[in-house]
């Protein structure tokens, strides 16, 4: 009897038991499987959120300590506050600490606030892939927000004036520390509430990592995006925004001040219809 016909005369309870080792050893195997391939997705997932957490708890760290710089306060006590501070209500600014003029240090003049700008800039360019999509919005709309103040300060150099008297780099730079200082009294609260939110949502993103990927990013889409026109419309919102035409007159103003030149009523209207301010 060949080995072919020895196996198959083989007793029925043979076949069976022959039939459920098999059947054992495979849903032992195929649970093995399933168990070793979920457990080790499992750790492949806690092991990314961990990486991404400790990434996240440092770089928001290093976003907070950056803006230190916006917490140290002062208060303008050069003898000239209260004619400053007489100043700018008769231009109808809303003072948040008057008759105290405060201000953070970043404004105190031109230089230190370019220095401020490009480095939250350049530190929301390093860190912006190991934000939450809610921080790294909040973090972006500071962005716009103080990008507004910068192009405020733009407009000094737009201002029409006679050849003669055109401005070099040191005299719009001096004329930019003035009105630096006038948009960081006049902003503080605002610029404070927007530090406490990131605050806030900062410690919400560490205490409820989420990693889902956003769909839409501004890297992706540019600045044509939903969430980039949400932060532009959010920005209609702001002091920085409504106070516009105010600090337009004052630099009007405090450009022909600064050349000794006097400016009329129509000679005015004619400069804000030029620079696009009504």
């Amino acid at each position: 009897m060949t080995e072919t016909e020895l196996f198959l005369s083989l007793p029925e309870f043979m076949w069976n038991g022959i039939f459920n080792i098999i059947v054992t050893l495979g849903a032992g195997l195929i649970v093995a499987f399933v168990t070793t391939f979920y457990l080790k997705k499992k750790d492949e997932i806690t092991r990314v959120a961990g990486v991404i957490l400790e990434k996240r708890v440092n770089t928001s760290q290093e976003i907070l300590n950056y803006l230190e710089k916006l917490s140290f306060k002062k208060e303008l006590k050069t003898g000239t506050e209260f004619e400053l501070y007489n100043l700018l209500k008769e231009y109808g600014f809303n003072l948040p600490y008057e008759p105290n003029l405060q201000y953070s240090n970043v404004f105190e003049s031109i230089e230190k606030f370019r220095e401020f700008f490009h480095g939250f800039e350049n530190i929301i360019a390093i860190n912006k892939l190991w934000m939450n999509t809610k921080v790294r919005d909040h973090l972006l709309f500071m962005q716009g927000y103080f990008g507004s103040i910068n192009a405020l300060i733009l407009e000094i150099g737009r201002v029409p004036v006679p050849k003669e008297m055109a401005l070099d780099v040191k005299d719009v730079d001096n004329i930019a520390s003035d009105i630096i200082l006038v948009a960081g009294i006049t902003l503080d609260a605002e610029i404070s509430d927007m530090i406490s939110e990131l605050e806030t949502l900062i410690v919400d993103s560490v205490y409820h990592l989420d990693l889902k990927r956003p769909k839409n990013t501004p890297v992706r889409n540019t600045f044509l995006n939903k969430d980039m026109k949400k932060i532009r419309k959010r920005l209609e919102k702001t002091l920085v925004y409504k106070l516009q035409e105010k600090y337009a007159v004052l630099i009007l103003n405090t450009v022909y001040e600064y050349l000794g030149e006097r400016l009329t009523e129509d000679k005015f209207e004619k400069m804000m219809r030029e620079m696009k301010w009504q």
